[in-house]
């Protein structure tokens, strides 16, 4: 894949995050450190690098509190390997920075800043958010956000932001996604374009002023997400964005896969092939069509696209086979397309009509002794809960837990 990258000659790369194996039970420090070391020293033969922090990016995985817990549950080790790793990625020093994985920079000779921000404190399964009282702003990251968006409002400078956990993903808890959210509005008249990866499909999300009313008019941000170097969702794939050089929009990307059933032995490495353009595939569906291409991409663009996918099942059915590369294409129509549908629309998680997506809910007892309900015991998600439920009353060592996911997985 790296050779493929570099063939096209990209001026920079942005990479989402999770470097390890998802092998959790396998995951401890020095294999983490490993992966960090070896996956970044390879990204720097790209060049440029702009990186962003995994949920699987610390061991146990998951699991990043803020500052306010005891500095024993910090992975403090993770923060400062990344930090080492992506200052030999990135040209000159971040002009900010906090202690748990995020920072700012200004892109060299450009007009460009680029914010990283970590994620994994909003994600429902980092159970250090469930903390009594939930904090409403961990590590004041958000107070953070709000600084340097401020900071490029003023400086006249257009933002991409980057993170590993889409803002409107159903793993993202509603509120902290609904803040997010309104930061993003607030600042979209500076913010080009956001940027993130983790579901390992091909997709993209909008962010509304009014998302009673999710119109064109009303469209104010566009993320994009990214589909997977690991191919457990479709064939491994990465884009290539076209960009305005002067307003850093996107103007159209394009998503390679790898033929991996053009190999005959496992030694061969496979031909990485161009699947579609975004431009291509939807800008000559739209009224008047967007075919230039040098006209942006636009969250408006955007959601005219889900419109038409709303009026023409087949467009729906194609953009729905693009998510896994036409991999395991699963029927998706009536309720489920619109479900679909909505979720593209949906930037604040609480409008994805996916639901919040977590299958257990911790609750506590009036005596103080936690338990854990589970509401929807699917697979993994049950017997995640019920490990969870014994770490919480302290019935169950961490030893066991990764006894417990290692059968877990080899029924799987």
């Amino acid at each position: 894949m790296m050779d493929a990258i570099a063939a096209l000659n990209p001026t920079f790369s942005i990479y989402t995050g999770d470097v390890p194996p998802h092998d959790i039970w396998l995951v401890n420090q020095s294999s983490v450190l490993q992966s960090f070391n070896s996956t970044y020293s390879n990204l720097g033969k790209l060049g440029v690098v702009y990186a962003a922090l995994g949920n699987h990016d610390a061991a146990p995985v998951n699991l990043f509190p803020s500052d306010k817990v005891p500095p024993s549950h910090n992975p403090q080790w993770a923060y400062d390997a990344l930090a080492s790793d992506w200052s030999n990625l990135v040209e000159g020093s971040p002009s900010s920075t906090t202690k748990h994985g995020s920072y700012s920079i200004i892109h060299p000779n450009s007009n460009l800043r680029i914010i990283s921000y970590n994620s994994v404190f909003y994600y429902k399964y980092n159970f250090y958010a469930f903390q009594e009282p939930m904090e409403y702003d961990p590590d004041n990251q958000l107070h953070w956000l709000i600084s340097e968006l401020q900071a490029a409002e003023t400086a006249g400078q257009r933002v991409w932001m980057i993170a590993h956990i889409p803002t409107g993903n159903t793993d993202t808890l509603h509120d902290y996604s609904h803040y997010l959210d309104q930061i993003i509005n607030r600042y979209s008249a500076s913010i080009a374009a956001l940027f993130f990866g983790h579901t390992h499909t091909d997709l993209f999300q909008i962010s509304y002023t009014n998302y009673t009313a999710r119109t064109a008019d009303s469209a104010t941000a566009i993320g994009y997400v990214t589909p997977s170097m690991t191919p457990d969702s479709g064939a491994p794939a990465f884009r290539i964005y076209d960009i305005d050089p002067v307003t850093f929009a996107v103007l159209d990307y394009t998503v390679y896969t790898a033929d991996i059933n053009s190999t005959d032995s496992p030694n061969t490495p496979p031909k990485w092939v161009k699947y579609y353009s975004a431009k291509e595939a939807y800008g000559s569906l739209l009224t008047p069509p967007v075919t230039d291409p040098n006209v942006e991409m636009t969250p408006s663009f955007w959601h005219k696209v889900t419109a038409q996918m709303e009026k023409d099942d087949s467009v729906f059915q194609a953009w729905w086979s693009r998510t896994t590369r036409c991999y395991n294409v699963t029927e998706c129509t009536g309720e489920c397309a619109k479900n679909k549908i909505c979720s593209l629309r949906g930037g604040d998680a609480q409008f994805n009509c996916e639901g919040p997506g977590t299958p257990f809910s911790i609750t506590k007892r009036s005596d103080g002794v936690n338990e854990v309900h589970v509401e929807r015991p699917f697979c993994e998600d049950a017997v995640l809960a019920r490990i969870v439920g014994g770490l919480a009353r302290k019935g169950v060592d961490a030893e066991k837990f990764v006894r417990e996911k290692a059968k877990l997985y080899e029924k799987a």
